[in-house]
């Protein structure tokens, strides 16, 4: 554990900001209602001051803080999906951006993602998820059923990865692309994808 503050520490001290995988049971700023034993969630700490690190996290209006001992137990979470103290952060930053390629990679990737084959990551991932909601009601009891449907709610909603407002972030991106790509197509699809909500 030392290590791994350590190697965090010496990372800020260049200046580089740090993705964390982090438990967010433990998390102290988050409100009580956001409060699970989920071990997949992201946040960015970009700097320290004493004992106290900078916190950038997407769930939150501003930025935060955390202590030593808080982010070691975010970090250091036990269960499914255990984060183990891992981190991530560039290692190199180019000189010039190719902001054209990279939103044709990200569109493509996009595209592939939605559309893949496997029955539980895009649109197949969705009506799987769809179909076993139905079933949940009769296969686990009332109460159970909208426990999960609960617990599905604040993971994709609340803290999670945006559920449908991500369609409005891809949207936004949409139509910048479409300018700097000077594609019309995209801006079409932007205002659609926006309508869709």
């Amino acid at each position: 554990k030392k290590k791994a503050q350590l190697t965090l520490d010496a990372e800020l001290q260049n200046n580089n900001p740090v993705g964390l995988q982090v438990g967010v049971y433990h998390l102290s700023y988050f409100p009580d209602e956001y409060r699970f034993h989920f071990n997949a969630h992201n946040l960015v700490v970009y700097g320290k001051e004493n004992d106290t690190y900078l916190i950038s996290d997407p769930v939150m209006e501003t930025t935060t803080t955390l202590t030593e001992k808080e982010l070691e137990l975010v970090r250091f979470a036990k269960g499914a999906f255990a984060p183990k103290g891992h981190i991530y952060y560039p290692i190199q930053y180019p000189k010039e951006l190719d902001l054209a390629k990279a939103i044709k990679i990200g569109i493509k990737s996009t595209c592939r993602d939605m559309l893949a084959p496997v029955p539980i990551v895009g649109v197949k991932g969705m009506r799987l998820v769809a179909k076993l909601i139905r079933k949940w009601p009769v296969k686990k009891g009332k109460k159970v059923a909208n426990h999960y449907l609960g617990q599905i709610v604040r993971m994709q909603e609340e803290i999670g990865t945006g559920g449908g407002g991500f369609r409005f972030i891809y949207g936004a991106f949409l139509q910048e692309a479409a300018v700097i790509l000077k594609n019309e197509k995209l801006k079409e699809l932007s205002t659609e994808i926006t309508e869709i909500g």
